[in-house]
């Protein structure tokens, strides 16, 4: 560990760029797609913004358990399905996926439609189980 420490020190002129080319990506990757949302926060801007649920995950995983009121448009289906939610372009979006990945590139698509305001569930559909929040079974 001594020996990396004094690499960063020596070579200071290839470690600085490195870290701020680190802590530029991680930045940009926490504002992909929307704002970050906890399960506190989507249940607020349902409840005073009448958000929009979309969860992104395949049918299958989402006939196993919802967000009550979340809509299914499969992440490989957005770009044919999109015109589906045009209607509420003016109002919030949150988008929930397994673990937040693919929330956050469909909020990139979403934005590239028009829709203004977007947000991904931090840490998706398992954060809202984790938290022991309700899923309904869809059929």
């Amino acid at each position: 560990m001594l020996e990396f420490n004094l690499f960063l020190i020596d070579y200071w002129y290839f470690s600085v760029p490195l870290f701020l080319s680190i802590v530029l990506w991680f930045r940009s990757e926490t504002r992909r797609g929307g704002n970050r949302v906890d399960c506190t926060q989507l249940t607020n801007l349902v409840n005073k913004q009448s958000a929009r649920l979309l969860d992104v995950r395949p049918k299958s995983e989402f006939e196993t358990g919802a967000i009550a009121g979340s809509v299914n448009i499969p992440f490989e289906e957005l770009e044919n399905r999109n015109e589906e939610l045009l209607k509420d372009q003016d109002n919030p979006i949150v988008l929930i996926c397994k673990m937040g990945r693919n929330a956050a590139l469909a909020g990139e698509k979403m934005q590239k439609y028009g829709f203004k305001e977007t947000h991904v569930l931090q840490g998706g559909i398992s954060t809202w189980q984790q938290e022991g929040l309700p899923l309904v079974k869809v059929k």
